[in-house]
């Protein structure tokens, strides 16, 4: 018998009926489900898929902030001190997608001590260190996780 996907928009088999059953379900790569409350994609392996990354940009002005696993593009928008931004926890970012960290203000300077602190969360690391600084004005990275315990940049 033909295995037949998930329910999707009121289409397709029903034997998902509740939020913990949706969240253990590993679906075939591509496959779409709603688990109650967002849409997420099964990649094949990751019970309950993966929720995709937000498309936009979230602007940050001027404080310490934690980027979320829905983050694709974090904007410091002014910049009057040293700033962190907490990068979320490697095996909730979705390997492949990316996630920007972009310094808008120009005001980024390791010479007049306005830098912009990039940490790992937890027992992550930033390609084998616990944080990364940016110190140039207007300076952009690019971040990717490995899905489970490292951050990689460009």
């Amino acid at each position: 018998m033909a295995r037949q996907k998930r329910q999707f928009m009121r289409q397709g088999v029903a034997d998902l009926l509740t939020r913990a059953s949706v969240l253990a379900y590993v679906g075939d790569p591509a496959e779409p489900i709603f688990d109650g409350e967002r849409l997420r994609i099964h990649d094949g392996a990751t019970p309950g898929g993966i929720p995709p990354a937000r498309i936009g940009r979230r602007p940050v002005a001027d404080q310490n902030t934690s980027a979320a696993a829905a983050d694709s593009y974090v904007a410091v928008t002014t910049l009057t001190a040293a700033r962190t931004i907490s990068l979320p926890p490697a095996p909730s970012f979705a390997p492949g997608h990316v996630l920007y960290i972009a310094d808008e203000s120009g005001a980024c300077s390791a010479d007049a001590g306005f830098t912009i602190t990039i940490s790992a969360s937890r027992s992550d690391t930033i390609a084998g260190q616990p944080s990364i600084v940016m110190g140039s004005p207007y300076q952009k990275l690019a971040f990717h996780s490995n899905g489970s315990n490292l951050w990689t940049y460009a």
